[in-house]
């Protein structure tokens, strides 16, 4: 979007924010219609602007209410207390990188609060020095003292915030830094952050400070309208201006294992798209509230942008302790971590809702909203409690896949080895259930919070099983692969790891969905057959199989000699530890197949596990070659046409000549 045009857009978002409070008052009020309400609210506007004038009449006079003692001593105050806590600060920076350099190699978040601990102790000397130069004021119910008490209470606010702030961002010491950020960042937040927080306490305390003083309400409402748009502009700039820095803090903590990792990216890049509405709608509830004489909605503003701030900061600290959970699966602690992190935004999503509905747009009053309120609660409390047990659900659920993983893919190609060919029945149903519990707990705990809330979730459920029954008829042949699938599943007819033939394909299962199998054939292909099209599954990975080899030796081999060498060689392997848990049945020779080209064709026979069977074989073969020979049983050895014509010939003899007949006499 170009500038002009995102200028309009921003501009236009300005004026429909400043002309909601008064439209939804209106409405709320019921007297007359919007525009009514508007030329009220623009004459309002032309006589709190005409008091300008009678503003500054009135701070003319102010050194007259409030003298000059007080008004150093007010002063005093802020820099009393400002010095205290540097020098509290610069005599505890020696113990306070100490700490951390002790600690942030082993907890950080022990570091964390040490380092929080001891900024504590300036925060309380700030406390102390600026009690003691508000108690010099005198009379704490006089114009000084009351003021004294603002100027005292706003600076104890800033300062504390600005402890938050420092001990999460530590621009000095990165070792002890919680948030995910560079030095720079950090330097650059750290008073983008002081600056939201001060320009609207500053306009807040000005027109306490104002009204404490005796100033008229009109007065007060024309000071509002001057200073309110340099706050709400000062607000924008630094959204604008530091808007990378926050960027770079919110990407960072994006997970990329959550669901909507995408969206969640983009929003927290384009952060400042809501930061410059939001704070231009503080300046527009400012206006409103002088013209209105009540500054219900500028205080439920900054309300808002406190729940903000406090949630950005918990959701730091929770992102650098899920930085410790060192495995590969949710542990416990993380489960615990993101039931926290959504009881915290639940309750800041009431809070805000709560602002907004009865403080700022006026859509009802604070009785009307009870109910609501009480609803939302509930509707929180059910919704933290049915994630918790999903999140417990899928890490058991997870645990049980993690301890028991599938074969590998190449479980063929390394025989020898001890892998595991086929997976449970449990471990391979695990995926599809962990799919189903969750689909059930969203949609029953779904159903549950939206009625907590005041909904009426008949006509959805209704909805729902007709939609179900007309995708039931439009897609027959998908509802007929989930139904087989189930049956398939259901009779254990396969499990991830086994070799199976499914009439027009074989393979090794690799996994399914709810419609179709995947099947990996040993050349590398792998094949996605829908369960509807599986006429018949022959498992080749079940209980046990027998196999069959041939061999052919020499003529004249000593046939019971071979059958009792060859039972011995099976009753040694059969007492093999590497090969007694695959043999079922030891080695046996069945006896002479057939006999041809001079050829004996004996066969042989093993029962094993059908867990690579062809090790067996191998071996078989490989011990019946190396004992055999010795004791004169030899293999035979193929004659080809080669062979036959390479043989010597031996001489023909001459032919002989029979005697011709005598020829007849004449």
């Amino acid at each position: 979007m170009d500038r002009p045009k995102f200028g309009a857009v921003l501009l236009g978002g300005f004026v429909a924010a400043c002309a909601m409070p008064a439209l939804a008052s209106g409405a709320y009020a019921g007297g007359g219609t919007a525009g009514s309400f508007l030329k009220l609210l623009t004459d309002r506007l032309e006589f709190t602007v005409g008091q300008i004038p009678a503003l500054g009449r009135y701070l003319m006079q102010l050194p007259a209410v409030v003298d000059g003692r007080a008004a150093l001593l007010l002063l005093g105050i802020v820099v009393a207390g400002l010095i205290a806590e540097y020098a509290a600060r610069l005599a505890l920076s020696r113990a306070r990188l100490r700490g951390i350099d002790r600690l942030v190699g082993h907890s950080p978040l022990r570091a964390f609060a040490y380092a929080l601990l001891l900024d504590a102790i300036a925060l309380v000397a700030l406390a102390v020095a600026g009690r003691f130069v508000l108690a010099q004021i005198g009379d704490a119910n006089g114009v000084a003292g009351k003021l004294g008490q603002v100027v005292f209470q706003a600076m104890l606010y800033w300062r504390t915030f600005n402890l938050l702030f420092r001990a999460f961002l530590r621009p000095s010491t990165p070792e002890g830094r919680i948030a995910p950020v560079d030095d720079a960042a950090a330097r650059g937040l750290l008073i983008a952050l002081n600056w939201v927080v001060v320009l609207p306490l500053v306009g807040g305390r000005v027109a306490d400070a104002l009204a404490l003083t005796g100033a008229a309400r009109e007065v007060v409402g024309a000071a509002i309208i001057l200073y309110a748009p340099l706050i709400a502009g000062g607000l924008v700039w630094a959204a604008w201006h530091w808007r990378n820095e926050m960027a770079a803090w919110l990407t960072a903590m994006v997970s990329e294992r959550k669901i909507g990792h995408r969206l969640k990216l983009d929003a927290a890049r384009r952060w400042w798209v809501f930061g410059l509405v939001f704070y231009a709608g503080m300046g527009v509830a400012a206006v409103y509230a002088a013209l209105a004489e009540s500054s219900t909605a500028a205080r439920a503003m900054t309300t808002i942008e406190s729940a903000l701030l406090a949630l950005l900061l918990f959701e730091t600290l929770m992102h650098r302790a899920r930085q410790h959970i060192v495995s590969e699966l949710p542990m416990a602690g993380d489960v615990v971590a993101d039931c926290l992190r959504l009881v915290a935004r639940l309750y800041v999503a009431i809070l805000i809702a709560d602002a907004l509905m009865v403080r700022v747009l006026g859509a009802m009053t604070a009785e009307e909203w009870l109910t609501h309120d009480r609803g939302a609660k509930i509707a929180a409390l059910s919704a933290v409690a049915i994630y918790a047990l999903w999140r417990f659900v899928r890490f058991r659920m997870d645990s049980y896949i993690a301890a028991n993983p599938l074969p590998s893919a190449d479980a063929a190609a390394e025989p020898e080895d001890e892998v595991k060919v086929a997976a449970s029945r449990l471990r391979t149903l695990m995926p599809l259930l962990r799919a189903l519990a969750g689909a059930v707990i969203l949609v029953v705990g779904g159903l549950f919070v939206l009625s907590q809330l005041g909904v009426n979730i008949t006509p959805l459920i209704a909805g729902a099983s007709v939609f179900g029954l007309a995708v039931s008829f439009g897609s027959q042949s998908l509802v007929r692969d989930i139904v087989s699938g189930v049956f398939f599943l259901a009779e254990d007819s396969f499990r991830i790891g086994e070799y199976v033939d499914c009439s027009k394909v074989k393979g090794t299962v690799e996994g399914f969905s709810v419609r179709s199998l995947k099947l990996r054939h040993q050349n590398g292909q792998l094949h996605i057959v829908p369960f509807g099209q599986v006429g018949h599954i022959t498992n080749f990975s079940r209980d046990w199989t027998v196999l069959k080899f041939n061999l052919a030796f020499a003529p004249g081999t000593d046939i019971e000699l071979l059958r009792k060498t060859v039972k011995k060689l099976g009753t040694d392997m059969l007492d093999e530890p590497t090969l007694k848990s695959i043999i079922l049945q030891p080695l046996k020779m069945q006896g002479v197949v057939d006999i041809k080209d001079s050829q004996v064709i004996v066969r042989f026979k093993v029962m094993t596990r059908p867990k690579n069977p062809s090790v067996i074989q191998r071996t078989a073969i490989r011990r019946m070659y190396d004992v055999l020979p010795p004791l004169g049983i030899r293999f035979a050895v193929p004659i080809f046409p080669a062979m036959m014509a390479a043989a010597p010939v031996a001489p023909a003899a001459p032919p002989v000549v029979s005697p011709a007949p005598a020829k007849a006499a004449e």
